[in-house]
């Protein structure tokens, strides 16, 4: 009898097997994975997953934040599943996703741009693309300053002023973070800072307000008017200085990273870029109660 008291135990822990692994076995409300993104996209993906954590409380997703160049080297690691990025993958990461039989999807999520700002009480609150490019190269005196040289910021103007040429920067100083380059600004007003719009563009958020209020944000012009980053100008194309945000999905299956990007991507998610001043990739539907007596 003790024998079958035995084998009835062993039989019931077998049948139960092993627990759930939430790294391995995530579907796409529940799990926990790890994502990258852009760090100038820190704030909407913040924003993003306090929604989606408190809807789907069996999801976790840990996000880091890296500069556009980190970006590049982290998007070929295997346990990375998402990332955000303004940059999609070039010949080598597809060589490479491909030699691991990864196909990811590039789905667009939002418009953000680049913003030109001056120190607060500037005379001039408008520039132009041919302008911005002269200071670049070192072909006027103006000073260009930049949160960081690793950013997206810095490549998109390299790659939509001087056709991708980085060597041709001449005149350019990177700088510790937002804080720190507005702080140069105020003591160099022939200087112009190149920043990502997304840390200005939610007048809702006080931080985005104080920001707001120690520069110049400037209008800028192509070949007609100085047209000022707004979320109309950036959802229109006005602006000329606009940049796109993809989640590069990398996960072989339906799993926890395919639910967060159809979450950002889907009704929800783009009510929340919709809020935060950037432009989302769909504009979401309103509906209209009439009543009548």
């Amino acid at each position: 009898m003790r024998y079958l008291g035995y084998m009835l135990v062993f039989a019931l822990v077998a049948c139960k097997g092993k627990a759930p692994d939430p790294q391995r076995d995530d579907v796409p409300t529940k799990g926990d994975i790890l994502i990258v993104a852009d760090e100038d996209a820190q704030r909407i993906i913040e924003a993003q997953l306090l929604v989606f954590q408190s809807i789907y409380a069996d999801a976790t997703v840990r996000v880091r934040y890296l500069p556009e160049s980190d970006l590049r080297v982290a998007m070929r690691n295997d346990s990375v599943r998402v990332v955000f990025t303004s940059t999609l993958p070039g010949a080598d990461e597809v060589a490479f996703f491909r030699s691991r039989n990864l196909f990811p999807d590039d789905v667009p999520v939002l418009t953000d741009a680049i913003a030109v700002v001056k120190g607060p009480g500037a005379s001039a609150d408008s520039i132009s693309l041919e302008q911005v490019k002269q200071a670049l190269t070192g072909k006027s005196g103006t000073r260009v300053l930049v949160e960081d040289a690793r950013s997206g910021v810095l490549r998109s103007v390299v790659d939509t002023l001087l056709a991708g040429d980085a060597g041709a920067l001449k005149n350019v100083a990177a700088v510790e973070s937002v804080d720190s380059l507005l702080a140069r600004l105020a003591r160099t007003p022939d200087a112009i800072g190149l920043i990502a719009f997304a840390h200005i563009s939610d007048l809702d958020d006080p931080a985005c307000r104080a920001l707001r209020q120690r520069m110049t944000l400037c209008r800028v012009s192509s070949k007609g008017a100085a047209i000022p980053p707004s979320q109309s100008t950036l959802a229109d194309g006005q602006y000329p200085l606009r940049r796109k945000l993809y989640a590069v999905l990398k996960e072989g299956k339906t799993g926890l990273g395919t639910g967060f990007v159809s979450f950002v991507a889907g009704h929800k998610g783009q009510r929340i870029i919709l809020k935060s001043g950037l432009a989302p990739q769909t504009v979401p539907g309103r509906d209209v109660e009439l009543v009548t007596n």
